[in-house]
């Protein structure tokens, strides 16, 4: 068996490690972290972490100092608006994380295989490459557009308007709401961090709340007690299985570079004799 055909089924073998813990590993980790850090007792935090994967997604949520979060909750009123809708047809987007899912592991098996072909055909390599390539593309693109996607519709229960200040807050539930946010990165992900704040009409008698939508209440005016501001951050990481798949490349490469030099010492060797038997 020649010695590039050995070769190339070692760097097979370790892609197709690789691309199992990818398929086993976790994709993406998020945690967030959010404070009622002025209009609530005791700095009530929710903490959320979610966990991505080739099979399912996990969160967990946990609520410190959670009683004056809950009596906030269930003291302020829930300003419902009539609105005029127009009916739209609606796409099902269920199912696009899902079908993401397959191609990437259809990927993963392409590359795998391109690489063990790489042993007859110099060029298979090369597809190899740029099947791992299509794969990352995948992994850090398409997989986000999909799990965004499919939450796109607006079958799902709004939002109830205590837990919303800022831009994102709709003008009934709140006054005069500010939202700051910032953008960072770190070694595998990036941190957004978030600010908002605003006049919380639901705490706000009904007779009021015109007064306060015109005019921010001053201190000790009616409405001021009304004031919430919440700010936190949220943690977006590559996971295991995807920093994983992102070094593959770095195997075959590496694997050239040392038959390269192999061959270069032999050829030098053969070399060095051809000139002392002359």
């Amino acid at each position: 068996m020649r010695t590039e055909h050995v070769r190339q089924g070692v760097v097979a073998a370790a892609v197709a490690l690789l691309g199992m813990i990818l398929v086993q590993g976790v994709w993406y980790e998020v945690s967030a972290r959010g404070t009622y850090v002025e209009g609530l007792s005791r700095e009530p935090t929710i903490w959320a972490n979610y966990t991505l994967d080739s099979q399912q997604e996990n969160i967990g949520i946990e609520i410190t100092n959670a009683t004056p979060l809950i009596f906030y909750l269930s003291s302020r009123e829930n300003i419902v608006v009539e609105e005029n809708k127009t009916t739209e047809p609606k796409v099902d987007d269920t199912n696009n994380l899902d079908d993401t899912r397959n191609l990437v592991e259809k990927a993963v098996i392409l590359t795998v295989a391109f690489f063990a072909l790489g042993a007859f055909r110099r060029w298979f390599s090369w597809l190899g490459y740029g099947m791992w390539g299509f794969t990352a593309f995948l992994l850090i693109v398409m997989v986000p557009m999909s799990l965004f996607g499919g939450y796109s519709d607006d079958s799902g229960p709004e939002a109830r308007g205590a837990l919303e200040t800022g831009d994102e807050a709709e003008e009934e539930q709140f006054a005069h709401s500010t939202f700051d946010s910032t953008l960072s990165l770190h070694s595998t992900g990036i941190i957004f961090g978030f600010d908002s704040s605003g006049y919380d009409l639901g705490l706000v008698n009904e007779s009021q709340r015109d007064a306060v939508k015109e005019n921010p209440p001053s201190e000790g005016d009616d409405g001021a007690e009304s004031f919430i501001r919440f700010a936190g951050e949220v943690s977006i990481s590559l996971g295991d299985g995807i920093i994983t798949w992102l070094v593959a490349p770095s195997i075959p490469l590496l694997f050239h570079f040392l038959g390269s030099k192999n061959k270069e010492n032999s050829e030098e060797v053969e070399t060095t004799g051809t000139d002392e038997s002359e």
